[in-house]
């Protein structure tokens, strides 16, 4: 009987020992906080930084404006890079345009010292993290301008195939 009763128990402390630390780990609470941010992150951030725009002072309406006129301004330079009936001159000239009411839209938006607090703070995270804050908007660019061809100069005659 004494050998039935320690086996008995030898089990029941088995099964306690097996299942209750799973059920314990249910029951308590989540050491995760899941607090979703209303900030836009175009980047990956750590949880404890703000934003760099919410650091400068500058809102979030301010900033989904400035990201509306940047998408509007990429797409007047596409278009004005696929407009055949312009020479590269006047694609210059309509481009440096389109950029510069971007800008002025964007000021109206973003003060001057803004901005340069923005940019600091960039530079600095992108510092600490060993990456680089200075990147073009438009991603890889292919040439020496905006279209691709402009700026990139003449294109060297090709030599004839050789046998």
């Amino acid at each position: 009987m004494k050998k039935e009763s320690a086996t008995f128990a030898l089990a029941v402390t088995m099964v306690l020992n097996l299942s209750l630390p799973p059920l314990l780990a249910q029951a308590a609470p989540s050491a995760k906080l899941h607090t979703k941010s209303t900030a836009p992150m175009t980047r990956v951030q750590h949880a404890h930084e703000k934003p760099c725009w919410e650091v400068a002072g500058i809102s979030k309406s301010a900033m989904a404006e400035r990201r509306r006129i940047e998408q509007e301004t990429h797409s007047q330079v596409q278009s004005v890079c696929n407009d055949s009936s312009l020479n590269e001159q006047k694609k210059r000239e309509k481009i440096r345009e389109v950029r510069q009411q971007s800008h002025q839209q964007i000021e109206a938006l973003i003060n001057p010292q803004q901005q340069e607090a923005m940019t600091a703070c960039q530079k600095e995270r992108a510092a600490a993290r060993g990456g680089s804050a200075g990147h073009s908007a438009g991603g890889i660019r292919h040439g020496g301008g905006p279209c691709g061809e402009i700026g990139s100069g003449p294109k060297p005659p090709s030599e004839p195939e050789r046998p």
